[in-house]
C-alpha cells in the first residue's frame, strides 16, 4: 500500500512559497548589485528599491507558482524544478518594468524626450539583456531551491509542527556549580535551589 505524501498535507503552500522565494530575492539581489559595482558599473538603481522590488515580484510569483511548486508529485523533483523555472521565466519581464519605471525615476534627465516607441525599445533592450545575463542562471537557481523546498523544508516545517514540546516545569535544570561563598560543589541534593 503507497502512503500518502506529508508534503501534500501542508496547510498554505503560496505563503510558504512566497515568504521563501522573497527573502532569496533579497539574497540575489544584493548579490548581483555587489558584482555589478564590484565590475566598475555605476548605481543605476537604489538598492533599496531594487530590493523591495525584488521581494513584491518574487512574493506575487511565488504566490501564484507556490501551490504547483510544493504540491508537486513524484518525482517531485523534476516538477518542482520546472514550475520555479518557470516562475522566474515568467516574472523577468514583470521585474523588467518595475526596473525600467525606477530607471525613468531617478535618471529623469535621459528620459526628456523621450517617446512610447523609445521606452519600449529601452525596455525590449533590458528584457534581452537581463535574459542573457541573469534571467537562465537565476531560473536554474530558482530551481534548484524549489527542489530544496520541497524535498526538505516543506517536511522540516511538518516534523516541526508535531513534535510533543515539554513543559519547563517537567525537568528542573539543578546547577553544578559552586554557589557564592561555597569553595566546593556540596553533592547533598537539599543545598541546591529549587
Amino acid at each position: 500500500m503507497k502512503t500518502p505524501d506529508e508534503a501534500l498535507l501542508i496547510s498554505n503552500p503560496r505563503l510558504l512559497t512566497a515568504v521563501y522565494f522573497s527573502v532569496l530575492a533579497v539574497v540575489a539581489t544584493i548579490i548581483i548589485d555587489t558584482l555589478l559595482y564590484a565590475l566598475g558599473m555605476a548605481q543605476l538603481v537604489p538598492t533599496f528599491k531594487a530590493i523591495v522590488w525584488a521581494v513584491v515580484v518574487a512574493g506575487c510569483f511565488g504566490a501564484l507558482f507556490g501551490k504547483r511548486i510544493v504540491y508537486s508529485t513524484a518525482p517531485y523533483g523534476k516538477h518542482a524544478f520546472a514550475w520555479a523555472f518557470l516562475m522566474v521565466i515568467v516574472a523577468l519581464p514583470v521585474y523588467n518594468i518595475g526596473l525600467v519605471y525606477l530607471l525613468k525615476e531617478h535618471h529623469a534627465h535621459l528620459f526628456t524626450d523621450t517617446t512610447f516607441l523609445n521606452l519600449l525599445y529601452l525596455y525590449l533592450f533590458v528584457l534581452l539583456y537581463s535574459f542573457i545575463l541573469a534571467g537562465v542562471w537565476l531560473a536554474i537557481v530558482a530551481g534548484f531551491a524549489a527542489v530544496y523546498l520541497r524535498s526538505h523544508i516543506v517536511y522540516y516545517i511538518l516534523h516541526s509542527l508535531s513534535i510533543r514540546r515539554k513543559s519547563p516545569t517537567e525537568t528542573v535544570i539543578h546547577n553544578k556549580t559552586a554557589q557564592f561563598g561555597q569553595t566546593s560543589i556540596s553533592s547533598n541534593k537539599t543545598d541546591q535551589p529549587h
